[in-house]
């Protein structure tokens, strides 16, 4: 069986960065700015684009397929995970001069959608299995948002928990080029969050108790150690992720939330861009890099669904052949 590798993870932020106590839903002394501004969330900046989101996914994907050596013309399928295309025929035309300014013409075009922040992970799951059972040995995971289009213009978003940027991440799943094995990916879908059903405390029970299911199930398809794993998560709320992941048996020096302050919550993209951070020249200098991870999980947590994917820390050489 091949182990598929996840290869060159990249991203480009709205060209735009503004301080998040300036957005006019958070009007100045409101409790909503206090808790959203406050050191213990974290939130300082978030980046906004004028363009469509099929620029910024451009940029990033011209990154990845740079540093991974692939070219375009031998990507066999593009997963975009997005709720930013324009509506109708024009998603089609976007799409389309995406794919020629990545030369990436040739590719089968899959969108994967309706688990929110959580879909880029489901995508990045569903490319490995594709890789991993030989039907693609190129597989482009493409995710992006513009707040204008997926929340509909609102960024404090989330229940209130985080603040919407704009911003697209891209990483080569592949049989041959080098990058981190991808170990196992779970899921968990509870979908009386969607609609906030329940007092808040039974909501609080709830996405507790599905925090903790999905990282069961992905301990059950690869067992690995939360001391010796770093979780790169959605940029929500610092000390709300602290106390979810906490569930699950995470310290919170096995939490990577560097993107809180610096781009606020890119909503799909937000692990790979946290992957990203640390795989480029520019590392955060934080207390869990004293000890290196053996695991990492990006984790991508919607309204109402959840996805973690584990990837090896220690990148796989290049191999023609792909693994076994």
């Amino acid at each position: 069986m091949i182990t598929p590798h996840l290869c060159a993870p990249a991203y480009e932020l709205g060209e735009y960065a503004e301080p998040v106590a300036d957005l006019p839903e958070l009007s100045a002394g409101s409790q909503a700015t206090a808790d959203l501004t406050l050191p213990a969330a974290g939130f300082v900046t978030y980046h906004w684009s004028e363009g469509p989101m099929v620029e910024l996914m451009t940029a990033s994907v011209r990154r990845t397929l740079a540093h991974s050596g692939v070219p375009g013309s031998e990507i066999d399928i593009v997963l975009l995970a997005t709720d930013s295309l324009p509506p109708g025929r024009a998603a089609h035309r976007d799409v389309s001069e995406f794919l020629a300014e990545t030369g990436m013409s040739g590719a089968t075009v899959i969108t994967v959608g309706l688990m929110d922040c959580a879909t880029a992970m489901a995508a990045v799951g569903t490319a490995a299995s594709l890789v991993r059972d030989d039907t693609a040995r190129h597989v482009m995971v493409v995710s992006g948002d513009l707040a204008e289009l997926s929340t509909g213009g609102p960024r404090v978003v989330a229940g209130g928990v985080a603040i919407a940027s704009d911003g697209a991440a891209s990483a080569l799943v592949s049989a041959e080029a080098a990058g981190l094995p991808v170990l196992a990916m779970a899921h968990h879908a509870a979908p009386g969050q969607e609609w906030g059903g329940g007092s808040a405390h039974q909501q609080l029970t709830s996405r507790m108790n599905a925090y903790r299911e999905v990282f069961s199930r992905l301990s059950a398809r690869h067992p690995f150690r939360p001391a010796r794993t770093l979780v790169l998560p959605s940029n929500f709320a610092r000390h709300v992720m602290r106390m979810y992941l906490a569930e699950a048996g995470f310290t919170a020096d096995r939490i990577a939330l560097e993107g809180v302050g610096r781009i606020a919550h890119c909503q799909g993209s937000d692990p790979l861009i946290n992957l990203a951070d640390r795989w480029g020249d520019t590392k955060p200098t934080a207390p869990e890099q004293l000890t290196e991870p053996e695991t990492y999980v990006l984790f991508g947590s919607g309204i109402a669904h959840l996805g973690a994917v584990l990837l090896g820390a220690r990148p796989l050489p290049e191999s023609k052949e792909g693994s076994s």
